[in-house]
Formats: structure tokens, C-alpha cells, sequence
């Protein structure tokens, strides 16, 4: 199974914190392009994650509009699974 066969059966919440796993803090913007998911389809998943916990936003200081995206320590744990999910289902 290819990672990008295992990215579409686990949806795109935990699309997003493989992605966030491999990338560490991003915008939104770059989140959407590297996880290839359109921008209703984040922003939903963006907001679950927040509820959950597994994921934090700050503002850039430089571009306050700008929003960074990262793992929590909960979230960071919860995506290391995944990401080795990944692995053993692509051997």
C-alpha cells in the first residue's frame, strides 16, 4: 500500500497530522498544499483536531493574519502512530 492509497482510507484529519508529523509548525496555506486537501475539507479537519487537542494555532508575529499550525505533545503522539501504521501497511 502506497502512502498515498493509506492517506485516502484514514481520512483527512489524520492526513493532516501525518503531515504536521513530517513538517512541524506551517501555515494553513503551505497545510493544504503538502496534504493536498482543498480548504473546506482543512478547515474542518483543522477545527476537530483543535476540539481534540492534537493540534495548537498561534499567529505569526511578523503576519498576524497568518496562522501556524502544530502538534501538541497529545497530537504529536497520536501522529507517530499513524505514521508507523503507514510503515507497516506500505511493506
Amino acid at each position: 500500500m502506497t502512502e498515498t492509497e493509506f492517506s485516502k482510507i484514514i481520512g483527512i484529519p489524520a492526513r493532516v497530522l501525518i503531515t504536521l508529523y513530517r513538517s512541524d509548525s506551517i501555515p494553513v496555506t503551505s497545510l493544504q498544499e503538502k496534504s493536498k486537501i482543498s480548504p473546506t475539507a482543512l478547515y474542518n479537519a483543522l477545527r476537530k483536531l483543535l476540539q481534540l487537542g492534537l493540534i495548537m494555532e498561534e499567529r505569526e508575529k511578523d503576519f498576524p493574519r497568518r496562522r501556524l499550525i502544530s502538534l501538541t505533545g497529545k497530537g504529536w503522539r497520536v501522529a507517530r502512530l499513524l505514521v508507523q501504521i503507514e510503515e507497516i501497511l506500505s511493506v
